[in-house]
């Protein structure tokens, strides 16, 4: 059995205590899913908002983890902000990452559609970046199981349904893996049944509502298999985030032909 998790972290962030940052907390919740993989969103690099901290390795850091982090844009996401086209130059950025207590291999990041350079304004309007110029990318890795490797991929999309369609399609393609089982999780800010219906050679994994973690009423946190069954999934209870952790308990299953 394996057991996958998806949690947005709003960058260490406890809504409960009045928007304090709070990253050791957010790790007690990763470390008490007992999951084989946590991925995660939202989460900084470098960045002063978080005390400069690299969250991804900080984590995995104290729970004795691996860790690996794809930026989504170098800079700040409440400032100003460059696109990544290629390899990641380093330094101060925000994006998402995979955490697991078994190795990860051959780590890759997809750039998606939409999104650019930008800047963040007061007022929004349809040129700002309050309409969701961010660029969004898909992290895959290879998680290293006693039964063999399952690759994993997880992303944050885009909160605009219309472009956050084209990049779902263009990471699923990307994210499939022949002939070995693999996972798709992450934010897709979409509701369970546009995923279903857009995403073929895919099965969408149905789980209770997410977002907001006070009075969850929507699952936009979701979960997607080829060559897995779920045998068991469920929400973990609220601590620190706007989102509550997605877990699902997965088994074998024949691959889309």
């Amino acid at each position: 059995m394996l057991t996958v998790a998806t949690y947005n972290l709003l960058h260490g962030l406890h809504l409960a205590e009045r928007g304090r940052l709070d990253l050791a907390a957010a790790a007690e919740v990763i470390g008490g899913l007992d999951a084989d993989v946590v991925a995660v969103q939202e989460v900084d690099r470098g960045l002063a908002r978080t005390d400069g901290v690299d969250q991804v390795a900080w984590i995995a850091e104290r729970l004795g983890w691996h860790g690996v982090f794809a930026p989504a844009l170098a800079g700040d996401p409440e400032t100003a902000w460059r696109a990544i086209a290629g390899t990641d130059p380093g330094g101060p950025a925000y994006g998402v990452g995979l955490l697991s207590p078994h190795r990860l291999a051959d780590p890759m990041r997809l750039l998606l559609p939409g999104g650019g350079d930008g800047e963040r304004k007061r007022q929004a309007s349809l040129r700002n970046a309050g309409w969701d110029r961010e660029p969004r990318v898909a992290l895959r890795a290879h998680v290293a199981l006693p039964t063999g490797p399952v690759a994993v991929t997880t992303t944050h999309l885009s909160y605009l349904p219309w472009r956050g369609i084209n990049q779902l399609r263009r990471a699923a393609a990307w994210a499939t893996d022949r002939d070995r089982p693999a996972v798709l999780v992450g934010d897709l800010n979409l509701p369970a049944r546009p995923v279903r219906a857009l995403v073929t050679g895919w099965t969408h994994a149905e789980g209770p509502p997410t977002y907001p973690s006070w009075s969850p009423r929507l699952q936009i946190d979701q979960l997607l298999l080829r060559g897995l069954a779920v045998a068991g999934i469920r929400t973990g209870e609220r601590a620190t985030s706007d989102h509550l952790p997605l877990v699902a308990d997965l088994v074998a299953a024949p691959l889309p032909r």
